[in-house]
């Protein structure tokens, strides 16, 4: 078990581990398996960790904070996590290459375990919302985004809504940027999103990179809708970047059987299921669906439990 350290260790600990250049999400992730551990703050309705974490929050090599705070929490209240306690505040933007963004993590504490899902259903998309940034850089680019990312949607479903978040000043972090994170909800209270982002970074050897720094607002819009919708059509009840994230949370659950639907897997979460197996013991039954497209995984969990809260 991981010892109870005190909120600035941790932080220390998780941002000392990361490299400066990577996305502040990288570290999110790891302070998730901190969260149902050990508590390190007390709020009024509930025993909370909380995170503050200073870097990058939006690149097009690592999910956005966007994204996470719309999805990737979301994912976490299907396990019986506490969602009055979830939140992530977002206090400066930061894009590549010198960062500069601060989030603020608040995940409740598991009390016993994790439960259990079976989770199938995908659903019917029934809204779609969004988020665009900009730092330093005209705010304009946000619009020009959504116009274009409207252009696709609108003619699929009425119930779309895309906001801004422009900043400046000290809260724009200290490198231009712009991008957008998109999220469908379907009517099973599934969430899929993509986000992409773009930053004005140079010297880093990558042509590919570059090349998508340059990309305009417009191209912009278009690539994030066309990309939801391509996660969409895949099918599953989440996209392919949390497939990893949701396999280890059934991994991770009491010794009772988890069953949940996805779409194509994607290398990263074949990697998380190989990892799952030689760290966890945890197998998972693989079963394609040939009527979707799609697979459907079950597993028991190893049964974790947080031993490290005090009995009273």
């Amino acid at each position: 078990m991981l010892p109870n350290f005190s909120r600035n260790k941790i932080i220390a600990i998780a941002v000392s581990r990361s490299e400066v250049t990577k996305s502040v999400v990288s570290t999110l992730d790891r302070a998730l398996t901190i969260s149902v551990r050990s508590p390190i703050e007390s709020t009024n309705t509930c025993i909370a960790n909380r995170f503050q974490l200073t870097r990058i929050t939006n690149d097009s090599k690592d999910p956005t904070v966007d994204t996470f705070r719309s999805t990737t929490l979301n994912i976490l209240k299907r396990f019986g996590i506490d969602s009055e306690g979830v939140d992530l505040k977002i206090v400066n933007r930061g894009a590549p290459p010198l960062g500069g963004g601060e989030v603020i993590l608040m995940v409740p504490v598991v009390e016993s375990s994790l439960s259990a899902v079976t989770w199938i259903d995908e659903g019917m998309v029934k809204r779609i919302r969004g988020t665009t940034f900009s730092t330093r850089v005209s705010s304009q680019f946000e619009n020009t985004m959504i116009h274009a990312a409207r252009g696709i949607f609108n003619r699929l479903l009425p119930d779309v809504h895309i906001f801004t978040d422009h900043k400046a000043g000290d809260k724009a972090g200290k490198s231009p940027g712009f991008g957008m994170s998109l999220v469908a909800e379907t009517t099973s209270g599934c969430f899929i999103s993509t986000d992409t982002a773009v930053s004005y970074a140079r010297g880093e050897g990558d042509e590919d990179d570059e090349t998508k720094e340059l990309m305009p607002p417009e191209e912009i819009g278009e690539q994030a809708a066309s990309m939801l919708l391509g996660e969409i059509k895949q099918g599953g009840v989440v996209d392919s970047t949390h497939q990893g994230l949701l396999f280890l949370l059934c991994a991770l659950c009491p010794q009772d059987v988890s069953k949940v639907r996805v779409g194509k897997l994607s290398p990263y979460a074949i990697e998380t299921l190989g990892h799952i197996r030689d760290f966890l013991g945890v197998k998972f039954v693989i079963t394609p669906d040939p009527s979707t497209e799609t697979v459907i995984l079950k597993c028991v969990g190893c049964g974790l439990k947080n031993l490290s809260r005090k009995f009273s």
